[in-house]
């Protein structure tokens, strides 16, 4: 290879790089980001690190966390935390599993923690939440998407690009 054929790939690779383009990364770098969110949504009853799904999709942590930053649009932890959140949903809209027994199911150990977080998430405690969705469910017939209440991500994109299992 000549030298001007590697100065103008170390150029270009530079320009994708500095625009912060996911295809910087490739398609495999997509693909452990989407098995790592597959194992986030299986395993939404037990606390996660990002060392866990680093080793996993076998990068160090670091680079984890900007792969995934970069393909998702949040943290994985933050990421993590909604899924659970959007389950802790779930099932308060259609079991009568109690706050604690929830809390339990989703791996929270405390549940005033667990309530404090689905309140950031939410912006409504938990059993607030669920007596929300009853009254909407008997003025519309439970559509959620009127109640309004579980927050987008920062970008709405970011769920439109993950599929998940």
């Amino acid at each position: 290879m000549s030298m001007i054929a590697i100065e103008t790939q170390t150029k270009t690779a530079a320009r994708t790089f500095s625009a912060g383009s996911v295809e910087h990364y490739g398609p495999e770098a997509a693909v452990r980001i989407e098995q790592s969110v597959a194992y986030m949504t299986q395993h939404l009853d037990r606390p996660l690190q990002v060392a866990t799904l680093a080793a996993k999709a076998s990068v160090s942590p670091s680079h984890f966390f900007a792969l995934f930053k970069r393909r998702i649009g949040l943290a994985p932890m933050d990421y993590f935390t909604r899924l659970r959140m959007e389950r802790a949903c779930h099932l308060l809209e259609t079991t009568s599993l109690s706050v604690k027994e929830v809390a339990a199911e989703l791996g929270y150990e405390d549940p005033f923690y667990f309530s404090r977080v689905f309140k950031s998430v939410n912006q409504l405690a938990p059993s607030d939440y669920r007596a929300a969705q009853r009254e909407t469910t008997g003025k519309n017939g439970g559509d959620r998407e009127n109640l309004n209440l579980f927050r987008e991500p920062k970008t709405s994109e970011t769920l439109k690009r993950v599929q998940f299992v």
